[in-house]
């Protein structure tokens, strides 16, 4: 048996083969494929032209995303904010978790807005969502780059950020929560790395998180009180990534509880345990003080 390397087939004309039965099967539904040259460019650049993006999925992402905005808004933040957390925004997007739970709510979300139920998959020791193009360029629609976050520092789509409704506020936020947030008796934080230029450049005034920025100016639109700081900078090859946190105070746990800000299962345990720990010492304290004894009246 001969053993072939891995360039065997397209050597071959596998991938020639297959385009011309992709091409087949689209000439037979009336929807003809640009040509080869072309194909290429229009990956090369991703353009997205919506008679290109029907060829390589069933659904447009043009049509999902104008009922997406339409019927299913919350869906839809909520989907952005997990992307934007444990996802990868490239062209078959991926969505890496360790938490099961996540994943399933994952599953959901699709089902609702693009109409299947991708496999819950494992690799490299975490649960792992192999979407669809069609989740890719739609991701692509709404402003969010290809890409890596931490050097791309993408933005929120506008149709969260300039919205009226809290309802589509909270619904992002508990998807980036849910996966970046680490909740603790001292407080809940995100952290979120953006790459920078390059070493020599100026480190007095790097650039922050668009992410945590948004999420900020959310936070403070429900009334959340948090701080943000700069972390630490890391050298990465020719250039640096600086750390970004934002912290919600334990005296706001309440107010995190009550918007239901945090979902995951494992997450809200050590929210509800901190907040039993905070009446617990309340309680002790104000116990301790009405047992002062008083100075004799003379």
């Amino acid at each position: 048996m001969k053993i072939t390397d891995a360039s065997w087939g397209q050597r071959k004309g596998a991938h020639i083969l297959w385009h011309v039965s992709r091409n087949r099967c689209f000439d037979q539904g009336s929807q003809r494929l640009r040509s080869r040259k072309v194909r290429g460019t229009v990956r090369r650049n991703h353009a997205l032209v919506p008679h290109e993006i029907s060829a390589f999925d069933a659904v447009s992402p043009f049509s999902v995303l104008e009922t997406a905005i339409g019927e299913h808004k919350p869906a839809l933040a909520e989907f952005v904010g997990r992307i934007l957390g444990d996802g990868s925004p490239i062209v078959a997007p991926t969505y890496s978790a360790s938490e099961i739970e996540s994943q399933k709510r994952m599953q959901s979300l699709i089902l609702e807005l693009f109409d299947y139920t991708p496999e819950i998959k494992i690799a490299k020791g975490n649960y792992r969502l192999q979407l669809r193009r069609v989740c890719g360029y739609t991701l692509r629609l709404l402003g969010i780059p290809f890409g890596r976050k931490s050097v791309s520092n993408p933005d929120v789509p506008s149709f969260i950020m300039e919205s009226d409704d809290p309802t589509i506020w909270l619904s992002f936020l508990r998807g980036v929560f849910d996966d970046e947030a680490y909740v603790s008796e001292r407080g809940v934080e995100i952290g979120l790395a953006v790459r920078q230029g390059k070493l020599d450049s100026s480190l007095n005034n790097p650039a922050c998180s668009r992410i945590l920025d948004r999420v900020s100016e959310l936070l403070f639109r429900l009334g959340i009180q948090h701080v943000r700081r700069k972390g630490q900078t890391y050298r990465v090859g020719e250039t640096h990534a600086v750390c970004w946190f934002l912290r919600i105070p334990r005296r706001e746990f309440r107010k995190v509880d009550g918007l239901g800000l945090i979902l995951l299962p494992e997450k809200r345990r050590k929210l509800v345990a901190a907040l039993r720990s905070q009446l617990t010492t309340k309680e002790l304290n104000a116990s301790s003080v009405g047992s002062v004894p008083r100075a004799p009246v003379v």
